[in-house]
């Protein structure tokens, strides 16, 4: 089942792992390629929406899956099973994305592999405080738009601010479009800044873009 390239990226680090919870699943994609690939043994196709979960559910016996994936309606980690070790969250906010991850006990999780729309700051903060350490960032482009991915798994690691917000390794690798979104964040700022009559705007602008230049340097 062809699957968009957000997804694919998601896709690839549920490898090796034995149970997948994919929440906020939608139709399903996610857990049927992971299955039917061979990443994991089993997986819950999670969704909070009686459409999507219609929709999942005729999927997964499209592909003679329902032996393997069971399509739960309903929303958070509170629907997993013990024995799932790796969860995927895609396509949300990261305020709604951090809050699922925060709201209930992780059990068995080892990975979880978060895609957030915006906010990616809130996600990552929301892991250092449940225990969770980056172990892979990646910033790429779909459809002409920027997207972030944070895959983490369990154990602790302390970050600084600047970490939480631009992300420990993109700030240590500095890739491509991590460096074309803040050249955007620049641009924009440097555009607006002569039109600010409030001083304390123009000293905070004027601070942002500093940070800016020090990031990827």
């Amino acid at each position: 089942m062809k699957i968009s390239k957000r997804l694919s990226i998601c896709l690839k680090y549920t490898e090796g792992f034995n149970k997948l919870a994919d929440i906020g699943t939608d139709h399903a994609l996610l857990p049927i390629n992971a299955v039917t690939l061979g990443y994991v043994s089993s997986a819950q196709a999670i969704d909070n929406k009686q459409g999507p979960f219609v929709i999942a559910y005729s999927n997964v016996l499209k592909y003679e899956l329902n032996n393997k994936i069971e399509v739960v309606l309903g929303d958070g980690i509170n629907k997993i099973d013990s024995d799932v070790d790796c969860v995927v969250i895609s396509g949300m906010g990261g305020s709604l994305v951090s809050d699922i991850i925060l709201k209930d006990d992780k059990q068995n999780i080892k990975r979880f592999i978060l895609q957030p729309n915006n906010d990616s700051n809130l996600v990552r903060k929301a892991l250092s405080d449940i225990g969770f350490h980056i172990a892979d960032e990646l910033v790429f482009s779909d459809n002409n738009k920027i997207y972030d991915l944070i895959v983490a798994d369990s154990g602790f690691k302390q970050y600084n601010d600047l970490e939480i917000e631009f992300g420990p390794i993109n700030l240590k690798e500095k890739p491509h479009f991590f460096i074309q979104r803040i050249e955007k964040e620049t641009a924009k700022l440097k555009k607006v800044l002569p039109h600010i009559t409030t001083e304390s705007r123009k000293t905070e602008i004027i601070s942002r873009l500093k940070l800016l230049e020090e990031v990827i340097r």
